[in-house]
């Protein structure tokens, strides 16, 4: 995990993520053990119970089969611990907590994060493509992401309300790809947790040369499913990118996403 802040506050305000991480420890382990089983289950931890409830309003809006719970954890742990920011700091120009895949952020209005500040590269890029201002979380999807996926999207970038919503809508939006293009069967993962997570799921591997027309179909399918995710207020904006080629949705600049590796947005 890696925070920072900058402006009045921001010393109270990092004091106060150095404790709430290491008070949250052992219940994140504990409820991403619940969480990555089957069923119905009930986190004692406040972590735990955010995850849950981020992934409780895709419940309500998709009808067909979510990803793991354990997709909204990083996320969740990431709100939790700047909420204690936010509280301790009264004020600040900006703060932000990365964990993995996911960043939850505060930024004032009109200010943007130093481009030297300490976030994950990728997700780094993501945020300044949204502008200044920004605020919520952000998370990556895909096949080099963390979390496994069923479609063949290199990398998807999603801007929600907070970062356990943002985490598992961009592994929901990656999953979309494989009505596009059905990628080749991947490993499961070597984390215990994330292999429990995804038991009896179908997980995807990078594929090799695919058809102009596939990766169309692959972002296309995507898209579609991060559109719907947007007009149900789930994700604000959204980058996807594969094979060279992506797609945007929302307010994000695609041509400062340059880490995605591709040549054309459109």
């Amino acid at each position: 995990m890696s925070f920072a802040a900058g402006g009045a506050g921001a010393r109270e305000a990092l004091d106060a993520a150095t404790d709430m991480a290491r008070s949250l420890a052992r219940a994140v382990i504990e409820d991403s053990e619940l969480l990555a089983g089957s069923g119905n289950v009930l986190p004692r931890g406040i972590v735990g119970r955010h995850a849950l409830e981020a992934v409780t309003s895709f419940r309500d809006v998709h009808g067909g089969d979510l990803p793991s719970s354990l997709a909204a954890v990083p996320g969740a742990v990431c709100d939790v611990v700047l909420e204690a920011m936010r509280r301790a700091a009264g004020s600040a120009d900006f703060l932000f907590v990365a964990l993995g895949n996911a960043v939850a952020l505060h930024q004032e209005p009109g200010v943007a994060i130093p481009a030297d500040t300490d976030l994950p590269p990728v997700l780094g890029e993501f945020v300044r493509a949204l502008g200044a201002g920004i605020q919520g979380g952000m998370a990556l999807g895909g096949i080099h992401s963390i979390m496994p996926t069923r479609g063949a999207l290199d990398m998807v970038a999603v801007h929600s309300k907070n970062a356990a919503v943002a985490g598992f809508a961009a592994v929901l939006v990656a999953d979309a790809a494989a009505g596009g293009f059905s990628p080749p069967k991947g490993d499961m993962p070597k984390d215990r947790l994330l292999a429990a997570g995804w038991a009896g799921r179908a997980i995807a591997r990078a594929p090799g040369l695919v058809e102009p027309e596939l990766i169309w179909d692959a972002l296309s399918a995507s898209v579609r499913q991060a559109s719907a995710l947007r007009d149900r207020r789930l994700l604000s904006a959204a980058a996807l990118g594969f094979r060279g080629r992506g797609r945007t949705i929302g307010p994000v600049d695609g041509d400062r996403l340059l880490r995605f590796g591709v040549s054309e947005w459109r």
